[in-house]
């Protein structure tokens, strides 16, 4: 009863949602017309692809079973959000952008194969995944990738291929969790960019990041050169929360907690209030 439906909304996030996956294949397309990659050549061997190649396929491997899972549960906008966050944050705004010299590198070697390989299989399996939701602009796609691999002899409409199932020796959550780290480091870092009006191109010195764990401390050592690549910062700094220089504040937020604690909200606000930096 609260929620109120905006169709123009719902159409401004359609309208970039296919943008973006138009420009993805676009890119797509147009290299591998350059180089005649079709579709066909001989699969490079999961283990030895890069690491960001098998990232993107984990992920890839996790969005076919979380939207599997939701359209068994009957809830297709979870299921068509999750296909949208996967193309717009994962797909485009990550892969893609990351691996764009991969694409111009001149000779097709191993390398550059698997680059291939991997945003042909994520572009083929978002097409079926969207047929349930986009019936003509996902036929479209499928029919536009698979064309070059069947050599015009034909091949099934993508409503009548198998709808795709995860492959679980694919999936790395580890793996996801460390790139997501670096998402949301070189997302937090651009945006201090933005707030004190310091341009990308403009190099800085040092990067500061606190961690709360070892662990964490060891993913930041893994993405290390990739954070620094994409902020434009020379050294990256990784301490502990009481070494950050971080002054954080505690308040109480009255409206949810006091419902629960009201009799004592006035002084619990008080406590929360007076709780020291550790």
């Amino acid at each position: 009863d609260n929620l109120k439906y905006d169709e123009e909304g719902v159409a401004e996030v359609s309208r970039k949602f296919f943008a973006t996956l138009y420009n993805t294949y676009k890119f797509f397309s147009l290299y591998a017309n350059v180089d005649g990659f079709t579709g066909a050549e001989k699969e490079v061997p999961f283990a030895e692809r890069p690491e960001i190649d098998r990232w993107i396929l984990s992920r890839l491997n996790s969005l076919v079973a979380e939207v599997t899972a939701d359209l068994d549960d009957y809830e297709p906008t979870k299921a068509a959000r999750a296909i949208e966050d996967f193309v717009n944050a994962d797909l485009s705004n990550w892969y893609v952008r990351l691996n764009r010299k991969r694409f111009w590198a001149g000779e097709m070697d191993q390398n550059k194969l698997s680059a291939y390989q991997t945003l042909y299989e994520c572009l083929k399996t978002i097409a079926l995944l969207m047929a349930p939701f986009s019936p003509f602009y996902s036929d479209r796609l499928y029919a536009d990738l698979m064309a070059p691999a069947t050599e015009g002899d034909g091949y099934a409409s993508v409503h009548l291929a198998h709808f795709p199932e995860p492959d679980k020796m694919k999936i790395n959550p580890d793996l996801e969790e460390q790139m997501k780290l670096a998402q949301d480091v070189t997302s937090n870092v651009l945006a201090l960019r933005r707030k004190v009006t310091l341009k990308v191109r403009q190099p800085l010195q040092t990067l500061l990041v606190p961690v709360t764990d070892q662990r964490q401390r060891r993913m930041l050592e893994a993405i290390e050169r990739t954070v620094l690549d994409e902020v434009n910062v020379k050294d990256l700094k990784i301490v502990d929360n009481e070494e950050s220089a971080l002054v954080k504040r505690v308040k109480a937020d009255f409206k949810k907690l006091g419902p629960k604690y009201g009799k004592i909200m006035k002084d619990l606000g008080k406590a929360i209030t007076a709780m020291e930096q550790k």
